[in-house]
């Protein structure tokens, strides 16, 4: 944890000056990148389905416009050896149509009430000849539990927040691989569905993990669960690291890692890890979250646990997971690239994706005229999106000839501004991880 004001001033400052740009990045280009991705979540659901599977009996049928029936459908994926496929809430997506065609499905699960999965489309999957199965309940809470019901038995649970997806894409895989159901929560309390069912089974589940910080899960929810664990980070992205670490023994390192998009302007990029996730669960492979980058963290735990032969694939389009991030990875972990130093004026592969994913992030800093950031402020944060935006378009240009002149206009900040600049610069999405390495590469 960090202490004081003014290590915390260093940290930030480290983390401003070495990535704080805001521009839209071009595409950087890279052969044959593993991909499994459609023209929308609904083609590429039925895309990663075609990879996983050559037949199927069963198919899971979730929602691709809400996540919260959706977020525990992994597990009884895994049960039924059943890919997710994903539907509009009212009409049965032709891509979704197809593919349960070709997989010769027999039976199909919809999660979630007619809300998620209209009665239309259950009469659609009736009249194609399938055994339809309805699984939900009043909300979203209760239809965890209903699907817990049909993943008996089982000795552990999970509990993530009903209010965000990320924390339980991260766990989904190893949820699913172990048979643990992943029930929700509210941040404050357990909701009486979820809690009244772990009251009637606690002979049976002996151990149960809250994905996510007091935060989304209070600490009042985590005492009423049996032999409760935490497993949490900063950000969505550092928890999936430290899940990926807690787990690292239930999870397969050396055949698949699949990258998928779990952060980015709409708040609603879950559909494409949620496909992965029943595809994961097969071999136990672990889901990398992203949002332009991989977290640095993220990056050094696979480089000392996975294996050189292990095949790296995007899920989603070059919009969700850019090429570069697959093909960075992938050299990486076969040994052709890594986190060496920049060296001499310019920088390595891991610059560019560093920069990759805080320059999306601080682009959404406003400095426009009705900015609550001063002049000076606004100052550091334009001449730093055009260091960046320079080196982005040319990994030759010097952007570290521009650190001292940004460095000395944040040192000319009062206290107070430096604060205001500092909450600006961590509401943005930076991370701490992201921080400290750009600071290395700065050498500030």
């Amino acid at each position: 944890m960090i202490k004081g004001n003014k290590i915390f001033s260093k940290l930030i400052l480290g983390i401003f000056l070495a990535s704080s740009a805001g521009i839209v990045l071009p595409e950087k280009a890279s052969a044959a990148v593993p991909r499994l991705g459609g023209q929308d979540r609904y083609e590429t659901s039925a895309k990663v389905s075609q990879d996983g599977w050559d037949t199927s009996e069963y198919v899971v049928l979730a929602s691709g416009e809400n996540y919260p029936d959706a977020l525990c459908a992994a597990p009884l994926a895994k049960k039924y050896s059943a890919p997710i496929l994903l539907t509009a809430s009212k009409t049965l997506d032709v891509n979704t149509k197809n593919e349960i065609t070709r997989l010769k499905a027999k039976h199909v699960i919809e999660i979630g009430g007619t809300a998620s999965i209209s009665a239309d489309i259950e009469n659609e999957l009736k009249g194609m000849g399938l055994v339809t199965e309805r699984i939900g309940g009043q909300d979203r809470f209760e239809t965890s539990v209903k699907v817990a019901e049909a993943l008996k038995p089982f000795t552990s649970a999970v509990v993530t927040s009903a209010y965000g997806f990320a924390d339980s894409l991260s766990i989904a895989p190893v949820a699913a691989s172990e048979n643990m159901p992943i029930l929700l929560t509210g941040a404050g309390s357990l909701p009486d569905a979820v809690k009244n069912y772990i009251d009637a089974n606690k002979t049976s589940i002996e151990s149960s993990y809250v994905i996510g910080g007091s935060g989304v899960i209070s600490d009042n929810v985590l005492a009423q669960l049996p032999s409760a664990e935490r497993v949490s980070g900063q950000n969505r992205f550092d928890t999936n690291l430290n899940v990926l670490t807690y787990f690292k023994d239930k999870i397969k390192f050396d055949n698949n890692i699949y990258v998928v998009q779990a952060d980015g302007p709409t708040g609603n990029e879950f559909a494409d890890a949620l496909s992965a996730s029943a595809l994961a669960a097969k071999t136990a492979s672990p889901v990398i979250l992203t949002y332009n980058s991989v977290n640095i963290g993220i990056e050094n735990f696979l480089k000392s646990n996975a294996a050189e032969t292990v095949k790296v694939t995007a899920i989603g389009g070059t919009a969700a997971v850019p090429e570069s991030i697959v093909s960075s990875l992938q050299d990486l972990l076969t040994g052709n690239g890594g986190n060496s130093g920049s060296g001499g004026s310019g920088g390595s592969q891991s610059d560019y994706d560093v920069f990759n994913s805080v320059l999306g992030k601080l682009k959404t800093i406003d400095i426009s005229d009705n900015s609550s950031l001063n002049n000076t402020q606004k100052e550091i944060i334009s001449d730093t999106i055009t260091s960046m935006g320079k080196y982005v378009a040319d990994e030759n240009y010097d952007y570290k000839q521009d650190a001292p002149g940004i460095e000395a206009l944040y040192n000319s900040l009062s206290s107070e501004e430096k604060a205001a600049f500092q909450t600006a610069i961590i509401n943005s999405g930076v991370t701490i991880s992201e921080g400290y390495t750009l600071k290395d590469k700065f050498g500030l």
